[in-house]
């Protein structure tokens, strides 16, 4: 695909947006009372596939015939990766109430930007020039390198919070601790597959462009079969979790009308980051799926990071802080790279 530069540079200023939201969302996860964990995620997950289904349908009014049309191939393969991605995102909520937001967020990121990059390269038909293959390369070691920093902050940030009597440090939050980092990593190839599923679903969205809908159109409809997969095995898990810890009157409890809407207007941030992202690969052209993955979880995580020093989750850690500047610093080196990777 040949774009011009004015498409690029439109591209990567909606990938900048996509970033923002991205990097945001998950301050919706840090506070969900009255609800029980199981309550807050079954009616979040509700409002995941609601809204996104409210949107292709506006963008899209009889997209129901493309999936029709489609092989079975481009529409099983997105929605299992959604699936995937469904049971991951139970991780991720889970680890921000542990290890906190940049923590998570670097870890869960920082791998999905690998994974969810790579293979959409591999199976691209139009395989890019070699010096781009290279700029690319050395992007991604500058981004696993940026990641490592961040990482390592956290560590140094969780000891020295409990030096300084920020943490407890007894076993059980420990043992949180290290179950927290093994979700956010998991979570991390999850949402991986995320990208995986989108780029799967690509010859439906170049239909629905072929008809005149644009590269909205085709975001909505491709990321639709993705968030089918993933909500319904999110509220199935939380439905099993509802009965058995019998918590159903989490609906009930006063406060519980605020948080829902604090919850939808936290899902609208989140489909707005990936619709975005949807839309900015098809402004990028062939490489879209694989540099705008990597950009979006490395902006993402810049953002993530910045709030997670607003809500003084780095107080009382110093060197932790100083790391997790660096890490940044590297993150944002590793976009030069990239970028230029895409142009060449």
């Amino acid at each position: 695909m040949s774009l011009g530069s004015n498409s690029i540079v439109v591209g990567f200023a909606v990938l900048l947006f996509a970033g923002l939201c991205q990097g945001s969302f998950g301050l919706g996860y840090k506070d969900y009372k009255p609800y029980t964990w199981e309550a807050f995620w079954g009616i979040y997950s509700l409002f995941c596939i609601l809204v996104p289904l409210g949107w292709a349908v506006y963008q899209v009014p009889g997209f129901l015939q493309y999936i029709g049309n489609a092989e079975t191939k481009h529409v099983w393969i997105p929605v299992l990766c959604g699936t995937l991605w469904g049971i991951s995102a139970i991780g991720f909520s889970k680890a921000v109430t542990y290890i906190g937001i940049s923590l998570v967020y670097g870890l869960s990121m920082g791998i999905s930007a690998v994974v969810g990059s790579i293979v959409p390269l591999i199976t691209m038909k139009n395989k890019p020039e070699m010096m781009s293959l290279v700029l690319l390369g050395i992007g991604m070691v500058v981004t696993l390198g940026g990641i490592a920093l961040i990482t390592k902050a956290g560590i140094v940030k969780t000891k020295e919070q409990q030096e300084n009597g920020k943490m407890d440090g007894d076993n059980t939050q420990k043992g949180k601790a290290k179950i927290g980092l093994i979700l956010a990593m998991l979570s991390g190839l999850g949402s991986g597959a995320m990208n995986i599923g989108f780029d799967f679903a690509s010859p439906i969205g170049d239909a629905i462009m072929k008809d005149g809908f644009g590269e909205i159109g085709a975001s909505a409809i491709q990321w639709l079969f993705v968030l089918c997969g993933g909500a319904i095995a999110s509220m199935l898990y939380c439905c099993i979790e509802l009965t058995k810890k019998k918590t159903w009157n989490s609906y009930t409890k006063q406060g519980s009308g605020k948080r829902v809407i604090v919850l939808f207007i936290t899902s609208i941030v989140w489909f707005a980051a990936l619709a975005s992202y949807g839309i900015s690969t098809l402004l990028l052209g062939d490489m879209g799926s694989v540099t705008g993955w990597i950009l979006f979880n490395a902006l993402a995580l810049l953002i993530s990071n910045l709030w997670g020093i607003r809500c003084q989750e780095w107080k009382g850690a110093n060197k932790g802080k100083a790391i997790l500047l660096r890490g940044n610093l590297v993150l944002l080196l590793s976009w030069v790279f990239i970028g230029i990777s895409n142009a060449v």
